[in-house]
């Protein structure tokens, strides 16, 4: 069984709340074109969510910041919602519409590497972005099975990592993440494995995970804290068919399991299977950790819902937001059907498939280090005016809505990617156009020319100057 995974998850070929009491305020300073604004703002004494974080899809221009508050006292008075408990778990619900007016930013643009205009870089494809303590920055290039390595100004350093099997050697590139000792870790999609690599790129093992019978593959890795969270699929093989189950796991420094996060299994015969958009990959389930190893989960497609757990595997409390699912175009159906192909001895195999008339409804998840969460909901992500990239549902460390943000400049969500780490943005220009022909197209396809992607290039913005909140 055989198939192409792109960086969105589609296949290729209660009681009132004591204010006074739960509030502290810290003061936080901004600065912009040399005079400082100072405001107030308000935070749970025991609450927080830092984050290191990947956000997607995005072209942003240089421009005017718009500052602002995304939480005080006395916007947290006006909330709207209610707080319910639901078999022991605290859950959040917010309505349609936030507290504060939308807000409109335009970060500043740092540096670009790659494209047209610079012929000494070339990417495959991107799909992660990474730094570390001091600022250098790690770009996964899933095509070409390495990790490129560049200074927090923009400069060239060095290449880690290439395509094999032996130390220090991956195929099939998945996901990259820091560990806690400052090395570099690659994850390799199919036979599942995390080969570990100095900065430099010295071999130095594999990361140790639990072991599984038959076979098994890895979506996605994050560093949660000291352990690691794995979203980990295993394939057993029956007569008709293959029985398939996924779990996203937490794993400590000694590869033990210690907390299952989401569970789920199918059953598949190849006589008769139907491959259901809803049950695949990034679109079953959206993740992300923070840097205190939280885990946040949106698990339903349908559903503006998000858990919020513990390391422990408790949830902490769960965020919903009363939201309208977006319908597609025919357009944007034929886009996000899955293709499948399956591989059986010299016979090949492309089952039927099922797409949803109506986009998932949160998209991609943001915990920022300001203790806020910022959501890409679809309407956010497709709906987009002219000269907006998307717009972001920002929660505060409640839980509450508490504003929506929108980046203005030249990008798309369906056709770049966006990663956001500490106070930067990284722009992916060409990503979406990079993975069709990487992988060929689809079937859908027949008729139309594949053209060239062009080069792919990284585009650097500053976001510190937005939000800069101390915990």
């Amino acid at each position: 069984m055989r198939y192409a995974q792109d960086s969105r998850g589609r296949l290729h070929g209660s009681d009132d709340l004591d204010i006074t009491s739960l509030f502290r305020r810290v003061h936080v300073a901004f600065h912009r074109v040399g005079a400082a604004l100072a405001f107030r703002r308000a935070r749970v004494a025991v609450a927080s969510h830092p984050a290191h974080v990947a956000f997607h899809r995005v072209g942003v221009a240089v421009g005017v910041l718009v500052l602002f508050t995304l939480v005080s006292p006395a916007t947290a008075a006006q909330w709207q919602g209610t707080e319910v408990e639901k078999d022991g778990t605290l859950h959040v619900m917010n309505p349609a519409t936030p507290v504060v007016e939308p807000k409109v930013i335009k970060p500043e643009k740092l540096w670009q590497v790659g494209g047209d205009e610079d012929g000494d870089v070339l990417f495959g494809v991107l799909t992660k972005i990474t730094s570390d303590d001091e600022g250098n920055i790690y770009l996964l290039d899933s095509q070409l099975n390495q990790v490129m390595i560049f200074s927090s100004g923009g400069e060239y350093l060095r290449a880690i990592g290439r395509e094999g099997e032996g130390p220090g050697e991956f195929r099939r590139a998945a996901d990259l993440f820091l560990t806690g000792g400052g090395d570099v870790a690659v994850m390799q999609r199919m036979p599942g494995k995390i080969v570990v690599l100095t900065p430099d790129g010295d071999p130095v093992g594999n990361y140790p995970v639990p072991e599984y019978d038959g076979m098994r593959m890895f979506s996605g890795g994050r560093r949660a804290g000291s352990d690691i969270i794995l979203g980990v699929q295993r394939f057993k093989r029956k007569e008709t068919g293959f029985e398939s189950e996924f779990e996203l796991i937490r794993v400590d420094h000694q590869g033990r399991q210690t907390a299952t996060y989401h569970s789920r299994s199918a059953s598949r015969d190849f006589a008769n299977m139907v491959v259901d958009e809803k049950t695949l990959g990034g679109a079953a389930l959206v993740w992300t950790t923070d840097d205190e190893g939280r885990v946040y989960t949106s698990d339903n497609f349908d559903a503006y819902t998000i858990s919020v757990w513990n390391a422990d595997g408790t949830v902490e409390r769960v965020i919903e937001r009363e939201y309208q699912s977006r319908h597609r175009s025919a357009e944007e159906m034929k886009r996000n059907r899955p293709h499948l192909m399956i591989r059986r001895g010299n016979r090949t195999q492309r089952p039927d498939s099922k797409v949803s008339e109506t986009d998932r409804d949160i998209q991609q998840l943001y915990p920022r280090e300001d203790g806020t969460l910022w959501v890409l909901s679809s309407r956010g992500a497709f709906d987009a005016p002219e000269g907006t990239i998307a717009t972001f549902d920002v929660f505060d460390h409640e839980g509450k809505f508490v504003s929506e943000v929108s980046l203005l400049g030249d990008g798309s969500y369906v056709d770049d990617g966006f990663h956001v780490v500490g106070n930067r943005l990284y722009v992916v220009k060409g990503l979406s156009s990079a993975q069709r022909a990487r992988f060929g197209g689809s079937d859908d396809d027949e008729e139309e020319e594949i053209e060239d992607a062009e080069p792919m290039s990284v585009v650097c913005y500053d976001l510190s100057p937005i939000v800069h909140t101390k915990k």
